[in-house]
């Protein structure tokens, strides 16, 4: 199912026949390095992910998107969002993420694909808070953030790295767009 498009991207459910993609991407080692798992992933554990992001999406409305290009409808990347526990009592959060291939890495797609995921949190998500964890010295991950909006808010533990990463949020507000 299309979620959203860009000029150049289509953001999409991802199905169970884009494990190859999957695996591509989740067990390429320069994209692990940059998203904190300690491992590639397995195709079992893509698998997995896949359709933990179906189930996902049909209860939340949301999951990390499979990002395909228009021009050849090949998959470069996810992009999307994760439940947060609150970081805040008084608040819940979701977590933007994106991961892409390391040929499509200095495109622009991630910020492209980024955008289009805040503009469909602003429509289509009843939340107001987005915070998004940058694997320590990725760079490029803290320019996108900067250009779309982000603040830096300190360091946060992630239980899924075991460690202490930047943390960024962005506020959603009637004025986003």
């Amino acid at each position: 199912m299309i979620i959203t498009e860009t000029e150049r991207l289509i953001l999409r459910t991802w199905t169970l026949e884009d494990v190859p993609y999957g695996v591509a991407l989740w067990g390429n080692p320069e994209v692990i390095k940059h998203i904190g798992l300690a491992t590639p992933m397995s195709r079992e554990a893509v698998l997995e992910s896949i359709k933990k992001g179906i189930d996902h999406q049909i209860k939340k409305g949301y999951q990390h998107w499979a990002v395909t290009l228009k021009s050849s409808g090949d998959i470069i990347g996810a992009c999307g969002f994760n439940a947060f526990h609150q970081v805040r009592e008084q608040e819940s959060s979701i977590e933007l993420v994106f991961h892409f291939l390391p040929d499509a890495w200095g495109n622009g797609y991630a910020t492209e694909a980024a955008e289009a995921c805040l503009n469909y949190a602003h429509e289509h998500i009843k939340i107001d808070r987005i915070i998004a964890g940058v694997e320590g010295g990725n760079i490029r991950s803290i320019k996108i953030l900067d250009k779309l909006g982000f603040h830096y808010m300190g360091l946060i533990y992630f239980e899924d790295s075991k460690k202490f990463e930047p943390m960024y949020e962005f506020r959603l507000t009637p004025q986003r767009l």
